[in-house]
């Protein structure tokens, strides 16, 4: 009887510092910079029940979210480049600039026939992990972010892109539409420029083509922008940033060749061959 006490009590202690020493674990796996399994797990519970899991219509124009960089010097000689594809009250997305335009050229803001304008979040925050050689590339990597937090309803696809990108919709849906936006996918096709793919592993997508970011992916990336974009403080351009962040992610570029990049000064041809996106 004294034994089986004594047993008792043994396996009782026993279980109790097990417990606490898991519990310690536990505890410095989750605050540790380098460990995004937690995090992963968290957004993916998050993500389970998020109303657009039970919507199965497919896939059209009103689901897709453009981010598109540009500047207040750019602007005004691009914007020819996405009238040409933008559709008044039916596509989404925004134009971010560095500051707000004063330029008389910019003003009024041409709403009936462009994307609405952002100013861009302040990034002085990040001045002492801003190493980069391009002077704005933090604005350019937080553009995904910022989208993501003005326009997320009934969201599918996040698309970033440059001032001098030309999307054909029609296409661009049919091909997002072969993948399942409530899963990890970053789609595009890698560089035209070898040099460029060497230096990557194939793996990293270039803004001037365009991109697209699944919606389970973009709500992940927004959960450790902050973390990322300080981890990866000299690398040169916002692309290189979000290819970082994507692959701590696990997630691998998943190419499309009607994703691509052309130096082209006949715009007629590009509209022959019927691009997914051209100009760069």
């Amino acid at each position: 009887m004294q034994l089986s006490i004594l047993l008792s009590g043994k396996l009782c202690k026993s279980l109790l510092i097990s417990g606490l020493i898991l519990y310690v674990i536990h505890i410095l796996l989750s605050n540790h910079p380098c460990c995004n399994s937690i995090t992963i797990f968290n957004n993916l519970m998050s993500f389970k029940g998020h109303d657009i899991t039970q919507d199965d219509t497919p896939t059209n124009f009103s689901h897709l979210v453009f981010g598109i960089t540009s500047s207040s010097r750019t602007w005004k000689n691009r914007m020819s480049y996405v009238e040409s594809w933008w559709k008044p009250n039916i596509t989404r997305g925004f134009v971010f600039l560095e500051n707000f335009p004063k330029d008389h050229q910019l003003l009024p803001w041409p709403y009936s026939s462009c994307p609405p304008f952002k100013v861009s979040e302040d990034t002085s925050r990040y001045k002492m992990y801003d190493k980069h050689p391009i002077q704005q590339t933090i604005r350019m990597a937080r553009v995904v972010e910022e989208t993501f937090k003005m326009e997320n309803k009934s969201a599918r696809w996040y698309i970033m892109t440059d001032d001098d990108t030309i999307f054909f919709l029609d296409n661009l849906v049919e091909v997002l539409s072969k993948y399942d936006h409530r899963k990890y996918f970053y789609v595009r096709i890698n560089s035209e420029t070898h040099a460029l793919n060497a230096e990557h592993s194939f793996n990293m997508a270039f803004g001037g083509g365009g991109y697209a970011f699944s919606y389970a992916l973009v709500e992940a990336m927004v959960e450790n922008s902050d973390s990322c974009i300080k981890k990866y403080q000299t690398y040169y351009g916002g692309d290189h940033i979000l290819q970082s962040c994507v692959a701590d992610l696990g997630v691998s570029l998943t190419q499309e060749k009607g994703f691509h990049q052309e130096k082209c000064s006949n715009m007629s041809l590009i509209f022959e061959k019927r691009f997914l996106y051209a100009i760069y």
